[in-house]
């Protein structure tokens, strides 16, 4: 039985009003919002909080590209202060890797109980994890205290700006469906061509590889390559192992995809320019021109409206809490029951017999939605 038809079902038999999914763009999860869509039920998306990293996102009908959220300033303006201040708790990487490693290590251990496909991620899992014990080893090798020291040198000139730009996940959602790039590849070489033809002579460049990134487009190897070509030494750096706090210290204006690092850059008054989709990516808190443009950019974010922005978010589509630990749980999940239920549709979701659907419709239906059902 497909995945479409199996959820028909389930949600026929016992009555379902609402589907929640983590993520908006992984194949199953596309699918079932698709079909309660169709269906007239309820849709909420979870993700890791636009206002990280005591928040969470729960959204309707979609998040990031997908997200519903306004974006007229006249809208956003009139958001009231929260009333509850945000319980905050300890936060570390540590928790969210070994999750994800448990995860993992069950979903291939119970494989022939429960039908797993590695690959369902992007890259299989040995892969990702040959990735990443590579870039682990390489930052125990190597030390770019040296790197920073030229920024630091370059930060002293005259009239001197640096510009950091943030780089994605291998095959993250946010370059796959929300940008016009497809690859980190790609968005590094209009990033740094248009650098090289665009920026001001007194203008530095700083690329932040993603901490999730395990290798696999070998984007320094990239960049070095590119920063040759365009006669761009001693203007541009690659940062492969940095922490992004530290190099936010020394940023005067910061290029993304949609990286929520771009949010925090903007709460921080830093000017921003999106090359993607972002929630954020609103008149009065990034820069709306072109990215050729941008490098003579002096434009800040209006507080008013970054003040406004955090205030709209809060009071639409960010809890309290996190998924990681047993405290960021506790904080989260009574707010995330009670808006779940606050947001479902008092209507009790029809009742019908899905074998009534043909395979033909089925397909029909998901080839116009552009999705193929899963197996």
């Amino acid at each position: 039985m497909s995945w479409a038809r199996f959820l028909r079902d389930v949600i026929a038999t016992r009555g379902i009003q609402t589907i929640v999914t983590y993520n908006d763009t992984l194949p199953r999860n596309r699918i079932a919002l698709t079909i309660a869509k169709r269906l007239g039920l309820t849709r909420l998306v979870l993700e890791n909080g636009y206002l990280r990293p005591h928040h969470v996102t729960l959204a309707q009908n979609g998040v990031n590209g997908n997200s519903e959220l306004s974006c007229d300033p006249a809208v956003i303006s009139k958001s009231p202060e929260p009333i509850e201040k945000c319980r905050e708790f300890p936060v570390h990487m540590r928790p969210h890797v070994l999750n994800t490693m448990r995860h993992f290590f069950w979903s291939i251990l119970l494989k022939q109980i429960l039908p797993y496909n590695s690959k369902y991620y992007g890259d299989s899992v040995a892969r990702q994890g040959i990735g990443y014990f590579g870039e682990y080893s390489w930052r125990l090798r190597n030390d770019e205290s040296h790197k920073l020291a030229t920024i630091d040198a370059h930060m002293a000139k005259p009239g001197a700006r640096i510009y950091l730009v943030l780089m994605q996940k291998p095959g993250d959602g946010q370059i796959r469906y929300h940008s016009p790039f497809g690859t980190n590849t790609k968005f590094l070489e209009e990033v740094l061509k248009s650098f090289a033809e665009n920026a001001p002579e007194e203008a530095f460049l700083v690329v932040k590889q993603h901490p999730l990134d395990y290798g696999i487009e070998r984007l320094q190897q990239t960049f070095e390559k590119l920063a040759d070509k365009l006669n761009l030494k001693g203007r541009a750096v690659y940062m492969r192992k940095a922490g992004i706090a530290g190099l936010m210290e020394r940023t005067d204006c910061l290029v993304t995809i949609n990286s929520t690092g771009g949010l925090q850059a903007v709460m921080g008054g830093i000017p921003v320019k999106c090359l993607g989709k972002a929630v954020y990516d609103v008149a009065g808190l990034t820069f709306q021109g072109s990215l050729a443009d941008f490098w003579s950019n002096t434009e800040k974010p209006d507080p008013e409206m970054v003040r406004a922005y955090r205030s709209y978010l809060l009071s639409t589509c960010q809890l309290n809490g996190g998924f990681h630990t047993p405290e960021a749980r506790t904080i989260l999940i009574p707010a995330l029951s009670s808006r779940m239920l606050e947001l479902t549709k008092p209507s009790v979701a029809p009742r019908f017999v899905t074998t009534t659907v043909s395979t033909e419709d089925e397909t029909e239906f998901f080839a116009a939605e552009g999705l193929i059902p899963a197996e």
